[in-house]
């Protein structure tokens, strides 16, 4: 070279118009040139000026020290980088760009694509070790890898697959149709689905989890099946346009259900579930407040009714923590047919109680020497408690009963004086403030809320098991009303009178109980009233 004494030093020029200007290079074929030390190149328009570079085809160029270009229209820009095919470009250190129009790095930027390799049509590898493959691939995130067509990888270490999908969360992966892996560690698949929250999942069709707006929502949270939404903090949404967005585990499934409230679950369909820990199923069923259930078709539980269900149709709850059971009109007023008070045990009916067999009322009475009687006998009054009748007694209550319809003053359930109560037996009540609960990052798993309950009676022991009336052999439930078995000493007649005799069994008389029928040899079917 004109004016430097070292140009061309031990170089080799051959062919048509080559220039050899390196020291130890090497130009052969036509217009080639190779002006780098101890580059090499060869074919028709080829420039090598990266030391130790190496260029051959048609208008290549390898300006990257220890590069190799070979192929139509490449340029391997990068340090020990390789271009081949047609029209590729490696600009990153190290890079490999192969196939048509394919890029690693930037012309821009000499820092990206080091490490990266980009093969197909018209696919770019920017990334630090990046890899993108197919048509119209971009993997821009460090350590990415995009496949398929027109797929976008820019998280780090994301990768995606199949065509037009997006992972631009770091470690995230998107695959199939038109899909996007935004969120960190996220998993899209399937047409259209995006997963929006940190380690979440979209699967399906038009599947959602997260929030566009905002990258704190839907973090593990799920969505699969046609048109769903998880957005919710560990959520799942399942189905066909559901949607789980309470704030923490609400779980939506079914077609155009809503989990809104945080560890709701809504399922079947067009139910809302929109109370803490709520649950809602059936058909356009809602239940409203915490702790809430409700199922059937188009029965809803208050939001002031913590802790309620109903189920049934077209319904609406009266009471907290209580049981409904919902018969309202299709075009009509909301009804209940039945409803359990749970803050005091009452039973509402809109109807009547069926007994199949079994035809009086009885109400629990204690014996005076503590030992049991047994059924069949009739029993009257000293005090407050019950020995057998005998033929002097003015007075009787009534027979002891084998089957009643209905048993009163049981204390089945409790200890009858659990509670306060006042003079005239009436249990008395009072608001109590149940405090919130929460995990140990400080999500409110059950926000705090304020109930009626009954006073605890302090007299109360808890270390003694209580044993109900019924299990207990000084209580027997006596038939004061209705249709009666007692015993006989076989002179009672259907349709005359009977009255007990000195054991207490019944023995024809004038007046009395009306003996109904004989039911056996010693048995007798009476009338009390």
């Amino acid at each position: 070279m004109l004016g430097d004494p070292n140009a061309g030093v031990a170089a080799h020029a051959e062919g048509i118009s080559t220039t050899a200007s390196g020291i130890a290079s090497h130009a052969e074929g036509q217009g080639t040139i190779s002006s780098g030390s101890r580059s090499h190149a060869e074919g028709i328009n080829t420039f090598a000026s990266g030391v130790a570079s190496h260029t051959e085809g048609i208008t290549t160029e390898a300006s990257g020290d220890s590069s190799h270009a070979e192929g139509l229209s490449l340029i391997a820009s990068g340090a020990n980088s390789h271009a081949e095919g047609n029209g590729t470009r490696a600009f990153g250190e190290n890079s490999h760009s192969e196939g048509f129009q394919t890029t690693t790095g930037n012309a821009l930027d000499p820092t990206q694509g080091t490490n990266a390799h980009a093969e197909g049509s018209s696919t770019t590898a920017s990334g630090f070790a990046a890899h993108s493959e197919g048509q119209g691939t971009i993997a821009s995130g460090s350590r990415s890898h995009a496949e398929g067509n027109n797929t976008v990888a820019s998280g780090v270490a994301s990768h995606t697959e199949g065509s037009a999908t997006g992972a631009s969360g770091n470690a995230s992966h998107a695959e199939g149709q038109s899909t996007t892996a935004r969120g960190n560690t996220s998993h899209a698949e399937g047409n259209g689905s995006r997963a929006f929250g940190e380690s979440s999942h979209a699967e399906g069709f038009q599947t959602t989890t997260g929030n566009v707006l905002d990258p704190t929502q839907g973090t593990n949270a799920h969505a699969e099946g046609e048109g769903t939404t998880a957005s919710g903090r560990a959520s799942h949404a399942e189905g066909l346009r559901t949607t789980a967005s309470g704030f923490f585990a609400a779980h939506a499934e079914g077609q155009d259900t809503i989990a809104s409230g945080s560890l709701s679950h809504a399922e079947g369909g067009n139910t809302v579930a929109s109370g803490t820990a709520s649950h809602a199923e059936g058909s356009n069923t809602q239940a409203r407040a915490t702790f809430s259930h409700s199922e059937g078709f188009l029965t809803i539980v208050d939001v002031t009714h913590t802790g309620s269900h109903i189920m049934g149709q077209n319904g609406t709850t009266r009471f907290p923590f209580s049981w409904h059971l919902a018969n309202g009109l299709v075009i009509g007023p909301t009804l209940n047919s039945a409803v359990i008070e749970g803050l005091t045990g009452n039973l509402y009916l809109d109807g009547v109680v069926l007994s199949p067999a079994a035809a009086d009322y009885a109400e629990m009475f204690e014996t005076i020497d503590g030992n049991p009687i047994d059924v069949g006998y009739f029993v009257t009054l000293e005090d407050n408690k019950i020995r057998k009748a005998n033929a002097n007694d003015g007075y009787i209550i009534g027979v002891v009963s084998a089957t009643p319809a209905m048993i009163a003053d049981a204390s089945d359930l409790r200890w009858h004086n659990l509670f306060v109560k006042d003079e005239w037996g009436r249990v008395q009540y009072h608001e109590v403030t149940v405090p919130e609960v929460k995990d140990d990052e400080g999500n409110v798993l059950q926000p705090s809320f304020t109930k009626t309950e009954p006073i605890l009676n302090p007299d109360w022991d808890s270390s003694q098991e209580y044993i109900p009336r019924l299990h207990r052999p000084e209580w027997v439930p006596v038939g004061l009303l209705g249709k009666l078995l007692v015993r006989d000493d076989g002179t009672c007649k259907p349709g005359r009178y009977c009255k007990p005799n000195d054991e207490g069994i019944a023995t024809a008389a004038e007046t009395g109980y009306r003996v109904m029928k004989r039911t056996g040899p010693n048995q007798v079917l009476v009338l009390i009233k």
